[in-house]
């Protein structure tokens, strides 16, 4: 699996509402390949943030389409040892992105995002980061 590449929230929310850059671009490519995969803790901000029925369709189709990565059955318990281990390095993550970033670390996927709080885990854990057009 190490070729997939697990898309964060905030790409998809790019990749979603502006029509044409080269970030719709890359993920459209990253698509058509079968790259992407997707964590069910993206999907819940996803679905939640949803507007319309129709962009809840859009969501619905997307996720039959592309990988699922499962939870095994220590992700949860993995998860809140990383935030442990990075609290006691002098930084305190939210629960949601601790486990996005376990689910990339067990599953050996690179994760694509914005946010900055993933640099952080990054630079003190096993987190693998795709370096795409936003970077």
């Amino acid at each position: 699996m190490r070729d997939r590449i697990l898309i964060d929230t905030s790409i998809w929310i790019d990749y979603f509402r502006t029509p044409k850059t080269p970030l719709t671009d890359e993920i459209s490519s990253l698509l058509r390949n079968g790259r992407i995969c997707y964590a069910d803790i993206v999907a819940l901000e996803l679905i939640r943030g949803a507007k319309t029925r129709k962009e809840l369709s859009i969501l619905d189709v997307l996720f039959s389409t592309i990988h699922r990565l499962i939870p095994c059955e220590k992700t949860f318990r993995e998860a809140g040892l990383l935030g442990y281990h990075l609290a006691r390095k002098g930084a305190t993550l939210g629960t949601v992105d601790l486990l996005i970033a376990q689910f990339s670390i067990e599953n050996d996927v690179q994760l694509y995002t914005r946010d900055q709080h993933f640099q952080t885990i990054a630079g003190m854990a096993p987190l693998k980061l795709y370096r795409g057009v936003i970077f």
